[in-house]
């Protein structure tokens, strides 16, 4: 398959989000495109923001092929706002979707492109990522995925700070979707399901129950400006990232979906898998909860390398090595993780507990910075700075 996918801004009424956004996909390059379309989807809201972003979307000059704006005459609301853009892909054979509050990259497009045509094949692939994670979305620990040499790794967890879906992708979940399944019944973070406005928890749940992957870059394509939005309601600025400054993507390497080692779960923990286990001298199947942000129920694994207490562990481990399942797998001492079965583990939910867990998988620096500025918005709100 040949993808040459449509650009399709998701706006509302941001004005000035837009503008920025607009100016990054200009300078962007499509050095080897014909044609590229944009389009620059509305929601409806009777306000001057919604009015200025209209304005904005109708003088905006697009250089690189033809522009479409649909303004919507009635409020949609986030979730089905974009579940219509997803729509597109009917129309264009495959989209990258934008949120107004994302940057891009130079070579953004060619490397969403060129992901999109090289897992064109793949039934388990259900979507590419331009985002490449920091910090993970669950407790907002440093998150190190492994790399065995090449560009990409695969996670069930959807991309929303800018993604590629092709027509058969979105058909996919569209399929799934209109079943109306129950995701109270789908092995998800139970702060995933208690989202509200939320498409993108019906997404991960699809990936789970069809066990099905986004591909992710490690080095970020966007990155976000952090505006105040549907679901930022402050700005933390966590989920800016470094991003790409090459022009081209042409020497991306692609990895093989087949590679067990860079699969990850919707919690960010490495997928389920068979590991050998030196000290037992045999091979176990094994989950991982390294950041404790799993319930035991949501463990189905025999095993479980995790930070929960065991009153049987079967062995010790530091988190010195990076990423943190080698401490594992070379069994490298100290008392962070444990190697347990299951049914040993009791919950940590203690203050002392939760404090020491953030200590120990945030990087020190992190974790100082973060505390530097509590105590600059405590300051400034107190003195009125």
């Amino acid at each position: 398959m040949n993808y040459s996918p449509a650009i399709v801004v998701v706006a509302f009424n941001r004005p000035k989000n837009l503008k920025k956004l607009l100016k990054y996909l200009e300078k962007a390059s499509f050095k080897n495109e014909f044609e590229v379309s944009l389009v620059i989807s509305i929601d409806y809201q009777d306000s001057d923001g919604n009015m200025q972003v209209r304005n904005i979307a109708e003088k905006f000059n697009w250089k690189y092929g033809k522009k479409r704006i649909i303004a919507h005459t009635k409020n949609l609301g986030l979730r089905e706002h974009i579940l219509k853009c997803g729509d597109l892909t009917q129309e264009y054979g495959a989209i990258i979707l934008l949120e107004d509050d994302v940057l891009v990259a130079p070579s953004f497009y060619e490397y969403a492109t060129r992901a999109a045509n090289h897992y064109s094949g793949e039934s388990t692939v259900a979507g590419i990522s331009l985002y490449a994670y920091e910090y993970e979305e669950l407790g907002l620990f440093r998150f190190y995925p492994k790399n065995l040499g090449s560009d990409t790794y695969f996670m069930q967890w959807a991309a929303s700070w800018g993604q590629l879906w092709t027509d058969n992708q979105w058909n996919g979940f569209r399929d799934w979707y209109a079943h109306k399944k129950d995701i109270k019944k789908i092995n998800i973070p139970d702060r995933v399901k208690n989202w509200s406005k939320s498409w993108k928890k019906f997404y991960i749940a699809y990936l789970v129950d069809q066990d099905k992957f986004f591909v992710y870059p490690y080095l970020s394509f966007t990155t976000l400006t952090e505006d105040l939005g549907t679901h930022i309601k402050s700005d933390a600025q966590v989920n800016n990232v470094f991003i790409s400054n090459m022009e081209t993507a042409i020497n991306i390497r692609f990895s093989d979906i087949s590679k067990e080692e860079l699969k990850y779960d919707c919690f960010f923990q490495p997928l389920e898998r068979h590991v050998f286990i030196e000290s037992l001298g045999k091979e176990v199947y094994l989950s991982f909860d390294m950041f404790g942000t799993k319930s035991i129920n949501d463990i189905r694994a025999e095993y479980v390398f995790t930070t929960k207490k065991s009153t049987m562990p079967i062995q010790k481990n530091s988190n010195k090595l990076i990423p943190y399942e080698l401490n594992l797998i070379y069994n490298e001492p100290g008392d962070i993780l444990v190697f347990s079965k299951k049914n040993n583990l009791s919950e940590n939910n203690s203050i002392l507990g939760k404090s020491k867990l953030q200590s120990n998988f945030r990087k020190k620096n992190s974790v100082k910075n973060m505390l530097l500025i509590v105590f600059g918005k405590v300051f400034r709100k107190v003195f009125k700075f």
